[in-house]
């Protein structure tokens, strides 16, 4: 489940991490802020809450080479989670895809992916294609299916569901993390310097 909070200068997207460790009672999530192209790294453990805000903006200048894509705009329509979609081809040298997007949302999934790409988060994911470096897609991407021209294979990405309204505003709450700010333009490995939130 990936809540979103936007308004005019708001545009905040979470992720809660569902893996061995939240069996154990550690709690993680990751708040995307894309106004400002920084993503929290939050845990939770009994009373211990930790952050990292990584700002990823210079990274996407300096580690991530952008393949020239061509979009293709299609008269295919269809209902993606009850909103209507129109279909776009992206092509780049490698692969070609897929996308379906609908104007009713206004919320950039490309630049989301591309902060999806740094630090290892869902990277095995998202490395294999490259329809969200496309810049001219209309509203929120609903579905891509993404193929490799030279092996063939492909994946498919997709919002199964969407409930406007249904976010609990706490999960994007900070109050009582310890954050530790990576410099931006620097990888995760850095020391980092610590703010109270």
């Amino acid at each position: 489940m990936w809540p979103l909070q936007w308004s005019v200068d708001v545009v905040k997207m979470g992720m809660e991490v569902q893996d061995d460790m939240n069996k154990k009672g550690v709690k993680k999530r990751v708040v995307y802020n894309l106004a400002d192209s920084t993503w929290l790294m939050l845990m939770k453990f009994n009373n211990v809450k930790q952050g990292t805000r990584i700002h990823a903006n210079a990274m996407f200048r300096d580690t991530m080479k952008s393949p020239e894509v061509k979009i293709k705009s299609t008269r295919e329509t269809k209902v993606i989670a009850g909103y209507a979609c129109r279909k776009d081809i992206v092509v780049s040298k490698n692969d070609s895809a897929e996308v379906w997007s609908t104007k009713e949302i206004n919320f950039d999934m490309c630049h989301l992916y591309k902060l999806l790409c740094h630090c290892g988060v869902m990277s095995s994911y998202v490395d294999d294609g490259s329809w969200y470096f496309a810049k001219k897609i209309p509203g929120m991407v609903m579905e891509v299916t993404s193929t490799n021209r030279k092996s063939k294979l492909s994946y498919t990405m997709g919002i199964s569901e969407v409930q406007p309204g249904e976010i609990n505003d706490s999960y994007f709450d900070l109050k009582d993390f310890k954050i530790s700010d990576i410099p931006e333009g620097e990888s995760c490995g850095p020391a980092a310097k610590e703010n109270e939130q």
